[in-house]
């Protein structure tokens, strides 16, 4: 992946030098690159590099945690009421998801993410079957290891420590829930404290305004102005940064304060851009993922401003030309595949949600987090976005179908 080189330099700089840093000394030492990735996965890299530098065995520790993850999301459904029966449905869908396997074998923290988040609803379900206190510590942890694997998680933590207040009020043991619930929000302060020290800027990510300029502002702005007319528009404002920022903490704050005001300048419309799509995360295909893990496609090819989207060459091919042009773009066929595993799974997902005979304690406790990453992630959204969660959204779709044949069958005998 294009940001896998920062994850192993941070690794490689903790162990020979103990410096949380995420690029090659060599080239000079920038405060944006001690913040703009977390150490999470970077540490999880060390566990591998401290025997040997070798990505080989990463990936194949990597292959056995993505067995462990479809496992363990396993048995959240047999916690939710899966019959086994359906195994071979459920691993059907998970076939159908290349993601899974291509980032269990790509340098990139979003699979050690997804056992993150699984193990957090693990937690979770077992405290809506019996409130433990240990099971909140087990949340927190789980949570931190989310938060500092990927950032995105940062705004979850007043989520968290609202649910085990809630969980502390349901047990009658408020002050015994009231620490573990505060973990999280001690242990951001004091990286975000240790960051300050370190760059003159109290935060947690230095990807922050970064994101918020180059993903949401300027994908907005390609959709209203084009390709074209954006890049220009993305070039004066990069000047205009580049000119307002005297040290990184007037980089940092520059960046937000200008990615905030255009958002609220244009909010209305910005919101429906958003909205479209935190709604395509639940359906990206993935084909750009595929392509790259295929070697098909190379970065560069990746991030060309004059890319068109596949959408749009499929529109101009004529139709006689289509047999050729997918006998040629092997990858075309197989997006539209897992594209339509993706409907079909949504669907299941949208029975699962509406069935009444499923308590509202289970539906959020399956399917808050990927609703989080949907909403939070808008024009960002993607496989990479997905794949924490997608196992979530593959049980919840199976269990969906589930119901829904067990009620047709039902209705099926009692007709007869």
């Amino acid at each position: 992946m294009g940001d896998s080189y920062e994850y192993v330099f941070m690794a490689l700089n903790i162990k020979e030098n103990g410096l949380f840093y995420a690029s090659n000394t060599a080239w000079g030492v920038y405060p944006l690159y001690f913040t703009l990735r977390p150490p999470g996965y970077s540490l999880f890299l060390l566990l591998v590099y401290l025997f040997m530098v070798n990505n080989w065995v990463v990936l194949l520790l990597q292959n056995a945690l993505s067995v462990f993850n479809i496992l363990l999301s396993r048995k959240l459904l047999l916690m939710s009421g899966f019959d086994r029966k359906y195994d071979g449905l459920l691993l059907l869908f998970v076939l159908a998801y290349p993601a899974q396997f291509i980032f269990a074998n790509t340098i990139a923290p979003d699979l050690l993410l997804q056992t993150f988040v699984l193990c957090y609803v693990y937690c979770w379900l077992k405290m809506l079957q019996d409130i433990e206190y240990n099971f909140g510590w087990m949340m927190s942890l789980a949570l931190l290891g989310a938060v500092f694997t990927k950032p995105i998680f940062y705004f979850f933590i007043p989520f968290h420590f609202l649910l085990l207040l809630y969980f502390g009020f349901k047990k009658k043991q408020r002050t015994r829930f009231l620490l573990p619930a505060m973990i999280p929000i001690l242990v951001v302060l004091l990286y975000n404290s240790w960051n300050y020290q370190r760059t003159g800027k109290f935060h947690f990510t230095g990807i922050q305004p970064w994101n918020a300029m180059y993903y949401n502002v300027r994908m907005y702005q390609e959709q209203r102005l084009g390709k074209h007319l954006a890049a220009q528009y993305m070039q004066q404002e990069q000047q205009r940064w580049d000119s307002a920022s005297t040290n990184f903490a007037s980089w940092y704050d520059y960046g937000n304060r200008r990615a905030e005001s255009f958002l609220k300048a244009h909010f209305f419309s910005y919101l429906w851009f958003h909205l479209k799509y935190s709604a395509q995360f639940f359906i990206h295909p993935g084909k750009g993922e595929i392509d790259l893990f295929t070697g098909r496609l190379t970065y560069g090819q990746f991030y060309k401003k004059d890319n068109k989207r596949i959408a749009d060459i499929l529109k101009s091919t004529p139709v006689a030309q289509l047999p050729a042009f997918f006998k040629t773009h092997l990858s075309v066929v197989f997006m539209f595949i897992v594209l339509l595993f993706n409907l079909i799974k949504i669907v299941g997902v949208i029975f699962f949600l509406v069935d009444i005979k499923i308590k509202w304690a289970l539906k959020i406790a399956l399917f808050s987090i990927p609703i989080y990453l949907a909403l939070l992630t808008g024009p960002l959204a993607n496989t990479r976005y997905h794949l924490p969660v997608s196992l979530l959204v593959i049980g919840c779709g199976v269990l969906g179908i589930q119901k829904l044949w067990q009620r047709k069958k039902i209705l099926g005998n009692y007709s007869s």
